[in-house]
């Protein structure tokens, strides 16, 4: 009985129990490309194909107005925010820009168009997007009611979390 386990084994290992590895050069059902995808396909099948890039700079970075000093025009506030490319190769713009203001304050909802008030940001949380109040780590600006500054995802800036 031992005899035959061991066996079994080794029969199970010597065939990789029926699979077969591919490597780049392997093709499915006569498809072009590797793994059977077509040419167009990205190497994981999502359709992304690498725009091979230079090497990235900085991100830039444009300051409209200050978060604290809430230095913007009637009817808008300053806010954090990055500004997502618009074309391959290009990088995020991250600053502070002076956007219509809100009146949503600590925990309020900010995807239904109301968005936040001065001195607050929309940031999408675990459950949904909401208001945090801006802080600043060492600085005048920090958290109360036992909320905790913690990095935000534009570059800089925190928030009451």
């Amino acid at each position: 009985m031992r005899f035959s386990f061991s066996f079994f084994l080794c029969l199970c290992a010597a065939t990789a129990c029926g699979g077969k590895a591919l490597t780049s050069d392997d093709t499915i059902d006569g498809d072009a490309g590797p793994f059977g995808r077509g040419a167009d396909s990205g190497a994981d099948g999502n359709g992304f194909v690498d725009p091979h890039c230079p090497d990235a700079s900085p991100p830039l970075t444009e300051n409209q107005c200050d978060v604290f000093k809430q230095d913007c025009p009637a009817g808008t506030a300053c806010y954090p925010a990055s500004i997502p490319p618009e074309a391959p190769c290009e990088s995020e713009i991250y600053g502070q820009f002076c956007l219509p203001v809100g009146s949503g304050t600590q925990g309020a909802p900010c995807d239904t168009g109301t968005g936040c008030a001065q001195g607050f940001v929309c940031l999408i949380t675990g459950a949904t997007t909401q208001c945090a109040q801006l802080c600043e780590f060492g600085g005048s600006h920090g958290c109360s009611n036992g909320f905790v500054c913690e990095p935000i995802d534009v570059p800089g800036f925190s928030a009451c979390l």
